[in-house]
């Protein structure tokens, strides 16, 4: 999309013209249109498209009622009757189409109670969250509608909530955290009244699912520099609420912190790592958090063992076996991306340019030299399998086995020369006969 801006250097424009849209987008309104109905490109993706990002999932309302579009279009799935949407299958690809609505209220602090079909476009966007999210576009009749200020909010680059801040962070507590989320993945700044009304409605945030909670942590470590919504989260109280061990940090280590996972690679586990690193003293505690928060057990697992094993325990070993056992205890898939968050962590900590970092440098240096995707870690990865050694020394399947393979390991660990079929059969003999 051109805008003013790019053609003349005026401000961001108002106008969005037909061609921006998908077609078959375009298509879908201009089905509507043909029977008696109006059909609008609206929230994020219209936001996106309009600050000249690329749009995801494109969502459209209109004026028809839910059983209106399934009359207009041949394959249409009700995922959202109550609410009054709808999902359309065209060319292969489903796009939510929802009547305009206004809500009742939101006893749950999610949902609303209850929905009211609407006639007006712009009834419809006064019940969104944000400013920025409350704009519309009708690709047929080519008019944008903007009656919340949101493509001045574009151009400003805040993000400020649509009427009264303090009613829509109490309807949906969710609110409160997508705003922080938002600031950091669009690097705006929050319009002040609105960041002043997270506090005082922090009462509704508490009945947000941990899953939803989850969910926004998780976009908000795909941002550049996710350390803007923890900033955020931080100064208005929802991370007293979210991981209070986390807000108790002292400025310096918080700044650390910040420091580390906006420069921890784009991998959100990774980053969730140097943000939890300063409690890494009771990985319990943290482990109780990511279960809270439903991390799954292959997260958790991964987390922690980024944590524990981003900077060795005692220094970084030296010795080449002893670099193949860190490696193994991190795990092939994270053995070198935990070394480069060590170095992240050394230097946000201590300074760049400090001993710790260039010991870490140093680290990570050898690591890359001792360590590559041919070097053994696991005991699947032996060139002898466990059934392979039992058919070889007649055991039966049982304990002693799995000791075996594990010595076997720790033996490659020790000299990498020694994975051949014959050397781990002779090695395995003479561990038995000492048995």
């Amino acid at each position: 999309m051109r805008t003013t801006r790019e053609r003349n250097g005026e401000p961001l424009t108002k106008r969005i013209r037909p061609e921006d849209i998908p077609a078959p987008v375009v298509e879908l309104c201009r089905a509507l249109a043909q029977h008696g109905y109006r059909g609008w490109v609206v929230g994020g993706c219209l936001r996106d498209r309009l600050r000249g990002a690329v749009a995801a999932d494109w969502d459209l309302a209109t004026d028809a009622r839910p059983d209106q579009v399934q009359k207009v279009f041949p394959r249409v799935i009700p995922t959202g009757l109550q609410h009054g949407t709808v999902t359309v299958r065209h060319r292969g690809v489903g796009y939510e189409v929802t009547t305009l609505r206004g809500e009742g209220a939101y006893s749950d602090g999610r949902r609303p109670d209850h929905v009211e079909f609407v006639s007006e476009v712009a009834d419809d966007l006064g019940r969104r969250d944000f400013t920025i999210n409350a704009i519309a576009y009708d690709p047929v009749a080519d008019r944008l509608d903007d009656p919340y200020g949101g493509l001045e909010d574009l151009e400003r680059r805040v993000i400020r909530a649509v009427g009264d801040p303090l009613r829509r962070f109490s309807e949906d507590g969710l609110r409160v955290l997508r705003a922080a989320r938002f600031a950091a993945s669009l690097e705006f700044e929050l319009a002040p009244e609105t960041e002043a009304a997270i506090r005082p409605t922090l009462e509704t945030f508490q009945r947000v699912s941990a899953e939803r909670v989850r969910d926004e942590w998780l976009k908000a470590f795909k941002a550049r520099a996710p350390s803007r919504a923890f900033e955020i989260m931080r100064r208005t109280g929802i991370l007293e609420i979210t991981w209070p061990a986390l807000s108790q940090l002292d400025d310096a280590t918080w700044l650390a912190a910040m420091r580390a996972v906006d420069a921890a690679p784009l991998d959100a586990c990774m980053r969730l790592a140097a943000l939890s690193f300063p409690l890494r003293d009771d990985l319990g505690a943290i482990a109780d958090w990511l279960t809270r928060y439903r991390y799954s057990n292959a997260e958790r697992e991964r987390i922690l063992r980024l944590v524990e094993h981003a900077w060795p325990k005692g220094g970084a070993p030296t010795d080449p076996a002893a670099v193949r056992r860190h490696a193994r205890r991190v795990g092939r898939q994270d053995v070198h991306g935990a070394a480069q968050l060590g170095l992240v962590l050394a230097v946000a900590f201590t300074g760049e340019g400090s001993a710790c970092a260039r010991e870490a440098a140093a680290w990570v240096a050898r690591l890359e030299e001792l360590v590559d995707d041919h070097t053994v870690l696991q005991t699947r990865e032996l060139a002898l399998s466990g059934r392979e050694l039992m058919q070889a020394l007649g055991l039966a399947p049982g304990p002693r086995v799995g000791q075996l393979l594990d010595a076997l390991l720790d033996h490659v660990l020790e000299e990498p020369r020694a994975n051949e079929t014959d050397a781990l059969l002779e090695y395995a003999r003479t561990r038995l006969s000492k048995d």
